[in-house]
């Protein structure tokens, strides 16, 4: 059944926990009091509240690191990924955000961001940018430009998705479909699907600004890109970027320095 999702995730939350947070937590992130406070999420042109985004985005969070493989056990590489990090944070449109940044366990080359400001690096990825600390701040600069231009929230801000979740002893099983249904909608989007050319290529561009406003080289997520593409020649059995568009628009959409 359906309504029985958020309890499916606090078991993935749980077996992330048992593979090791190092430095990156979700705070103890439960989404069955993240269904019961998420209140009316869907208020029309309203929109999406903070602590709604971070309810949904916790959610979808547990997912990416239940589905890749946990977090990697590897504290000075974490504390790397987020010193750069909140640096990018600290300049980026929404200061509010509480960023967490981690690494998932995966050879896959991707990276992921979920709403509320949970970043995601794979091992593949972070490994094949190595001692770059620019790449690496162009990579990252792209998954928070996705949070703060709120690209997967929009993909449930078109309909009545959630509502009136106010009490968790009288929620009925069909709100719990519909929490999960929006939780769903974006992890299909960031597993499946892909987010648009146009959506992707806007994140690379908001990438590239903030890595330059926090005095990294703005080439590092071309130069990034032009890694993954070498590999990607090298090594044609490998996953680089299965839900991005084609590595060589977005590099030609990229200046040159």
């Amino acid at each position: 059944m359906k309504w029985i999702r958020p309890l499916c995730l606090f078991l993935a939350l749980t077996t992330a926990a048992s593979v090791g947070l190092a430095q990156f937590s979700l705070n103890g992130f439960d989404p069955f009091k993240a269904a019961k406070d998420v209140g009316k999420v869907i208020k029309g042109t309203a929109g999406i509240s903070l602590k709604e985004e971070c309810s949904i985005g916790g959610s979808v969070a547990i997912e990416i690191v239940a589905r890749f493989g946990g977090v990697w056990k590897d504290e000075a590489a974490t504390r790397r990924v987020n010193l750069v990090g909140k640096s990018l944070a600290r300049y980026c449109d929404r200061p509010e955000l509480d960023f967490k940044f981690g690494i998932l366990n995966s050879e896959t080359i991707n990276a992921f961001s979920a709403p509320g400001g949970y970043v995601f690096i794979t091992k593949g990825l972070y490994e094949l940018v190595g001692d770059s600390d620019y790449e690496l701040a162009g990579v990252l600069g792209h998954e928070i430009t996705h949070v703060t231009q709120r690209h997967a929230l929009k993909i449930i801000e078109r309909g009545e998705l959630l509502s009136g979740i106010s009490d968790l002893a009288a929620m009925k099983n069909e709100d719990f479909a519909k929490y999960s249904d929006a939780v769903n909608s974006i992890t299909k989007t960031l597993f499946e699907k892909g987010f648009d050319p146009k959506t992707e290529y806007e994140a690379d561009r908001g990438g590239r600004a903030l890595a330059a406003l926090t005095g990294y080289a703005p080439g590092g997520l071309r130069a990034a890109l032009v890694a993954l593409q070498h590999e990607a020649a090298i090594n044609k059995n490998r996953a680089i970027f299965s839900t991005h568009p084609p590595l060589q628009k977005r590099i030609d959409r990229l200046p040159v320095e």
